[in-house]
């Protein structure tokens, strides 16, 4: 008998302070933000489409003008082909072979550099972004922010979002 009232007044000890836990985990404060309508805005907020665009556009123009002198050669060939010796045509396909390669090589360092720009840019707007929520949750006493978009019902006063983007620096 005295072991029973021991496993019972264990049960209840156990189950009390499993109850006191649940408590305190109900009690935490979640935020959420929405942080790909953030990125975006941060995005334009910095201009960095016309940032990217300005450092890269003298690449796009060589591209360009490579591009329009490969168009007048096939042009030329196709027009004057018939009439121009075996020796002159043969020169004239080489050459374009070589613009053609030329201009595969330069548009795909191109692209791969826009791309690890672009990715390099991103990714300084996100650690931004991390900062302000992360200075924003402690200043409003969160325990917790989660991405909007994990969620799919919040209280509209736990959105942090507007607090967030006013303050990224």
């Amino acid at each position: 008998m005295k072991q029973w009232i021991k496993a019972a007044g264990l049960s209840l000890v156990v189950l009390s302070s499993s109850m006191y836990t649940q408590a305190a985990a109900a009690a935490e404060k979640v935020g959420y933000v929405a942080t790909a309508q953030a990125m975006a805005q941060l995005a334009q907020r910095y201009n960095l489409q016309d940032k990217l665009r300005n450092e890269f556009q003298g690449r796009v123009t060589e591209l360009r003008s490579l591009e329009t002198n490969i168009k007048s050669k096939l042009e030329k060939l196709k027009r004057d082909g018939q009439l121009m010796s075996a020796s002159d045509k043969s020169k004239l396909q080489n050459e374009l072979q070589t613009l053609d390669g030329q201009f595969k090589q330069k548009a795909r360092a191109l692209q791969e550099d826009q791309a690890r720009r672009a990715s390099e840019e991103q990714q300084k707007l996100a650690m931004k972004l991390r900062t302000a929520i992360q200075d924003v949750a402690k200043r409003e006493g969160y325990d917790m922010v989660v991405d909007g978009q994990a969620i799919l019902f919040a209280n509209p006063k736990d959105d942090l979002s507007a607090k967030v983007m006013s303050a990224v620096k």
